[in-house]
């Protein structure tokens, strides 16, 4: 079950609704509300603790979006007193890639945006993924420290995940397709499958025919009729047709006279 397509009916989105924001939208808009605890534009971004998952899995976890899904999650620290986050997620982790880029609002910084990529696996052997992850968080969330023991970084950060390849929506092309194709054959469909037709090579062909008496045995069963012998001593003129032939041959092709009986001095065709 896709549950973007469920938040899209309970949220009673208008027609046509695209969700394409800036990453100075998602800071000013979004991410700052939550963080201050208003209401944003629109409910559309699920609050999720993403790091407890591989990144396959969180499509489903989703409000909206089919190649983009939106996220509020929290960060928690490496180490109690440090200000690196923890990465770990799911059965690997996130590793960052290129340079923390600055999103300005109102003619001052107010976020910092950071790409991830998804290594499956453990680190430094982890495999690369197609997974990638904006991940913005407010400027002076720095600035927080820790206290009591607390491992929380930040309380809310906002991220962005895509797959670079779209493989996960062709998988779940082939799944919709698989599903629809097994709906079929369970209505009764009776058409026999391609697999099941024999192929023209499996049919007999005309030498194959030919050969069902072996040629050994044709000529064994001539020979038993005398070979040509029998060929032997026949005069040709025993061999014409009696009388005259023309005759004999159109006869052949006359239909044959029906007898009559008599019965009470008529004629009635016996059949």
């Amino acid at each position: 079950m896709v549950m973007g397509r469920d938040a899209e009916a309970e949220l009673n989105l208008p027609p046509g609704f695209r969700f394409h924001p800036t990453d100075e939208e998602l800071v000013a808009h979004y991410l700052c509300a939550r963080a201050a605890g208003r209401a944003p534009p629109v409910p559309i971004i699920a609050e999720v603790d993403l790091y407890r998952y591989d990144p396959w899995q969180l499509p489903d976890l989703a409000l909206f979006g089919r190649r983009e899904w939106y996220f509020f999650t929290p960060r928690d620290r490496k180490y109690p007193n440090g200000s690196r986050p923890n990465r770990a997620a799911g059965t690997g982790y996130w590793k960052a890639t290129g340079a923390d880029k600055p999103v300005e609002h109102g003619g001052r910084t107010v976020g910092i945006k950071k790409a991830l990529v998804f290594y499956h696996g453990k680190p430094p052997r982890g495999v690369k993924t197609e997974w990638i992850m904006h991940e913005y968080r407010l400027a002076d969330a720095g600035a927080r420290k820790p206290g009591n023991g607390s491992l929380r970084l930040d309380d809310w950060v906002l991220c962005r995940l895509y797959n670079k390849k779209n493989e996960w929506e062709k998988m779940q092309g082939k799944e919709e397709t698989k599903a629809m194709e097994s709906s079929e054959v369970s209505h009764g469909d009776t058409r026999t499958p391609e697999s099941e037709i024999d192929d023209e090579d499996t049919l007999p062909s005309l030498d194959d025919m030919a050969t069902v008496m072996p040629k050994k045995e044709v000529q064994e069963e001539f020979a038993n009729l005398g070979g040509d012998d029998w060929l032997t001593g026949i005069n040709l003129d025993d061999l014409q047709m009696p009388g005259d032939g023309d005759l004999f041959f159109g006869n052949m092709l006359v239909s044959p006279t029906v007898p009559k009986v008599e019965q009470d001095g008529g004629f009635f065709p016996f059949f």
